[in-house]
């Protein structure tokens, strides 16, 4: 009977010592579900942040491209006398809109939060699978952007050749055109072919990256809809 009653105090003081164990775990369980949801809360309001950060800057990009595009096709896309008639200025200055461009740009959509959770294998921190998804699909996408936005250099080139100076420099007003660079400026648009077709070249090529912006903003847009 003795024994019996020490048994029981046994398992009685085992089951106490296992609840312990128990209660101990799940409070630790717990506070690591709190602390990562609060890691989770801090990137999702950051992640946010450079969404919307990136948004602003695809807007006013879209709007530069969509100025070029709009140039260029005023430069290639009229009949033939239409071009020979047309005013020189406005011909010029077109011009100079459609070939301001440069040579690409570096970044686009700010990625720094993104690109920690990438490389810190984080990613998983965010728990909602559709803005994890999302989340990749829109900076995919914006690499993809940044690939192609590199202009065709031949227009650039053709108009430095015949001018001294790029686009962009006119643009900024680091340099100005001569009656003599704005002659051979207005020969290359009505005469030679080979100008016409660079042009059209780099009409396509905005045209283009205008629909990616457009993909881009949507992307971006619908990512704060869940983020806030």
């Amino acid at each position: 009977m003795k024994r019996i009653e020490q048994l029981k105090r046994a398992l009685a003081e085992l089951g106490i010592v296992v609840l312990g164990v128990m209660i101990a775990l799940a409070a630790d369980s717990w506070r690591e579900g709190w602390l990562e949801s609060r890691v989770e809360a801090s990137y999702l309001e950051r992640l946010r942040a450079d969404v919307s950060a990136g948004l602003s800057v695809l807007e006013v990009e879209r709007a530069t491209y969509k100025s070029v595009a709009k140039s260029a096709l005023a430069l290639t896309d009229g009949l033939e006398e239409n071009i020979q008639s047309a005013d020189d200025n406005y011909l010029v200055t077109n011009l100079i809109e459609a070939t301001q461009m440069g040579f690409g740009r570096n970044e686009m959509a700010s990625d720094v939060t993104y690109r920690e959770l990438v490389e810190s294998g984080r990613l998983n921190l965010i728990q909602d699978h559709v803005i994890r998804e999302k989340l990749v699909a829109y900076y995919r996408t914006n690499e993809l952007l940044i690939q192609n936005l590199i202009i065709l250099p031949s227009v650039n080139d053709t108009f430095g050749e015949l001018t001294g100076h790029y686009p962009i420099e006119i643009a900024n007003s680091r340099a100005t055109l001569t009656a003599h660079d704005k002659a051979r400026l207005l020969v290359a648009i009505r005469e030679d072919p080979e100008f016409t077709t660079q042009l059209r070249l780099l009409h396509a090529q905005v045209s283009f990256n205008d629909r990616q912006f457009a993909d881009l903003i949507d992307r971006a847009q619908g990512l704060l809809s869940l983020l806030k």
